[in-house]
Formats: structure tokens, sequence, C-alpha cells
């Protein structure tokens, strides 16, 4: 490793922080994460991420907190949450969610600006089209149904960070938007 790159990943640990590493427990399956250890010269230690890895794991981990939640902090966390509880048009709480991320972005001082927000339900993917006609024998409506209710949403986010890093992220998944 040169001197150029050993400064550059001193400047991203000094600017993006440093955090104890979290994976989650069950991935696909619940939201629960975990704290993770490595091995030291003196045994088992906590293992922490630092620089873009940091950032990327404190988004996910915000994205996943309801706002308001942490009693020591009541603005970290995530407001599109409240809109998948509304009983509203999807395309309105699509657009709400969309607002909560980019918000949540728009508040850490690590990121300089935010470039993308990608919201995938899979609805214009191959078999996922939506185009809002019914289906000629009514056997597939409550198939459709079943799976319109089944779905998440991806978030995928690429912002650049206030070290000149161009990060593209995946924040998860939300259920049924």
């Amino acid at each position: 490793m040169d001197r150029t790159e050993r400064e550059r990943q001193a400047a991203q640990r000094r600017y993006l922080g440093w955090g104890l590493a979290f994976e989650p427990t069950m991935p696909g399956v619940d939201l629960a994460r975990d704290i993770v250890f490595d091995d030291g010269p003196n045994g088992r230690v906590l293992a922490l991420v630092a620089g873009t890895d940091n950032v990327a794991q404190s988004l996910a981990v915000a994205l996943t907190t309801l706002r308001g939640s942490n009693v020591f902090d009541a603005t970290f966390g995530f407001d599109g949450l409240n809109a998948l509880a509304e009983q509203i048009e999807p395309n309105l709480i699509r657009e709400q969610v969309r607002i909560g991320i980019i918000t949540l972005l728009d508040r850490d001082p690590r990121v300089r600006k935010i470039v993308d927000v990608n919201l995938d339900d899979g609805r214009l993917g191959v078999g996922g089209t939506d185009n809002g006609q019914s289906s000629a024998n009514g056997t597939d409506d409550a198939a459709k149904a079943a799976l319109r209710a089944s779905r998440t949403l991806q978030v995928q986010v690429q912002f650049e960070t206030i070290t000149d890093d161009r990060l593209s992220v995946h924040l998860g998944e939300l259920p049924s938007v």
C-alpha cells in the first residue's frame, strides 16, 4: 500500500468515522442486527468498521429504525416507516418513503450530495408488470393480490461523501409498498 492510499484511508477514517460492526442476525428474514467479534492478539475483540463501510452500515441501521424511537437521539431514524402504516395510494406511499430516505441522507453530515434514490418493488421487472388491467379468468387476480402483498421495496442509493467518494449502497428492504 503506497503513501497516498494510506493517507486516503486515514482521511476516510477521520472524516467518515468508525464504529462497531453489526451484521443481520437472519438476513432476509428480520431486521435484527448483532455485534461481530474478530480474533485479536489477546483473544476475541469487537469488530470495527471504518470509512465508507461505516457510512453504509450507519445508513442501513438508520433506515430500519423508526425515527424518534431512540431515547438518546430523537432525530435518529427513518420517518418513512410511518407512511407504510397509512391507508393511502401506493404511489403516494412510495413518494413519502423516497422523501424520508432523502431526508435521512440529508441529515447525515458525511453525505455531501445525493445522486440517486432508487426504489425497486419489482413491478417493472420480468413477470412483474402492473398495467392495472384485470385478468381474463379472475383466478389470477387473487394470485396477483398475494404477490403484491408479499412484495418488498428494495432501496438503493447513490451519493457522494465529504471525502469525494461516490458510494452506491443497498440500504435494505422495506415491506409491502
